[in-house]
């Protein structure tokens, strides 16, 4: 499916926090129009569903904070109800900080109108056929405790720290250790893996696996640092073991 995506000026930071009041205020927005839906969020690691509706083709909008890019799922804009209620959604994006709004297109008239708002069209995902060179794979801190995977410098995966009942398998790194013992008091901790919107390449699972597995031990090191950074200053100097 071909989608564009709009770039957005947004009037603050991610504003992550808000999003409840947001939620409520689209099924408002809904509901003046004489359309009884009722919204509600999912939280997963990394992003929220917000979905508009209960019934199997309801309409949701994916929100990755990691990324700060809402995505719009299973919403069209057919006729001028919908173009209305996607105008919203652009400004509901822009308030809440996100850099990016990014929707599907099914019709001629959807691309004019994004297009006529500034969209742009987003290039298909390529299959990477190369193996996965190790020395070419890093990592960058994201949102909060966010963190990209990047390969040739271009984005890849997304990471998001969660804890686990085993530790992988694998030497288990410093940093590792004392990200246990600041976070979790002992609780191995790992990482929830997805495809970052912005990858030019479609992965083969054994490909994905390698970049994780390339880039596990640097994401503990640069995890450490966010960490430490958030904390106040008396609680602030580094473990050492």
């Amino acid at each position: 499916m071909p989608w564009m995506e709009l770039a957005l000026n947004p009037l603050g930071d991610w504003d992550e926090e808000g999003l409840t009041d947001w939620a409520e205020a689209l099924g408002a927005f809904l509901t003046e129009r004489g359309k009884e839906i009722k919204t509600s969020l999912q939280l997963l690691p990394g992003y929220q569903i917000l979905r508009m509706g209960e019934e199997q083709s309801a309409g949701e909008l994916l929100i990755s904070s990691s990324e700060r890019l809402i995505v719009m799922m299973g919403l069209t804009v057919k006729n001028a109800g919908e173009r209305e209620f996607a105008e919203m959604v652009t400004r509901f994006a822009r308030q809440m900080g996100a850099m990016a709004l990014r929707a599907p297109i099914n019709y001629v008239a959807e691309k004019e109108f994004w297009r006529g708002l500034g969209a742009q069209d987003v290039l298909e995902p390529s299959l990477l056929r190369e193996e996965i060179q190790k020395e070419k794979v890093g990592v960058e801190p994201l949102y909060k405790q966010s963190l990209l995977v990047t390969y040739k410098d271009k984005p890849a995966l997304c990471l998001e720290p969660i804890f686990c009942t085993a530790r992988p398998n694998g030497p288990v790194s410093l940093a590792a250790r004392r990200l246990e013992k600041l976070l979790g008091g002992g609780r191995p901790i790992g990482f929830a893996s997805r495809v970052s919107a912005y990858s030019p390449w479609e992965f083969e699972r054994r490909k994905w696996d390698d970049l994780l597995a390339y880039s596990r031990l640097q994401a503990y090191e640069v995890l450490e640092r966010l960490i430490i950074q958030s904390l106040p200053l008396e609680y602030s100097t580094p473990f050492n073991g």
